[in-house]
């Protein structure tokens, strides 16, 4: 995913840590390249959330410590990952993306990390508005799957 990067380092105390709702997948990561919020009809589907905060990561800067997420293709060169055993979502892959996608709810501190935009906007639901009001909106991603 190529947004607006808000925290291209290591963050601050050393890489981040996370895992799923049960503890059987754990991961690391330890660069990140930026935070946004999605409002796609998928996320939300995918989520159960009414939009979701995710953190965009190179490849080699996730590393899964422990446990082995299961995939879903959710759309075609769309992998979506999730812990088998509580059905937690931990990240998105686009195929032909150097980056993936971590949800940021499964950080063990999320506050750690603030979006700095929205993406997909031109499908966000009502009750979402005034959620992170003063960062930006898009109503779409050039290169992202359709909501």
């Amino acid at each position: 995913m190529e947004h607006a990067a808000n925290t291209a380092r290591p963050p601050a105390g050393g890489p981040l840590t996370g895992g799923c709702l049960c503890g059987r997948i754990r991961y690391r990561i330890a660069r990140l390249a930026s935070a946004y919020w999605c409002h796609c009809t998928m996320c939300r589907r995918a989520s159960g959330s009414a939009a979701l905060p995710w953190a965009s990561v190179e490849r080699a800067d996730l590393e899964v410590t422990q446990g082995t997420p299961q995939r879903f293709s959710s759309s075609p060169g769309v992998a979506r990952f999730f812990c088998g055993a509580c059905g937690s979502p931990l990240v998105f892959d686009m195929a032909q993306e150097a980056q993936v996608d971590v949800t940021l709810g499964t950080l063990d501190d999320p506050d750690q990390v603030r979006p700095t935009h929205h993406i997909w906007t031109q499908t966000a639901l009502a009750m979402t508005e005034g959620l992170g009001a003063a960062l930006p909106r898009h109503a779409a991603e050039a290169d992202g799957p359709p909501p």
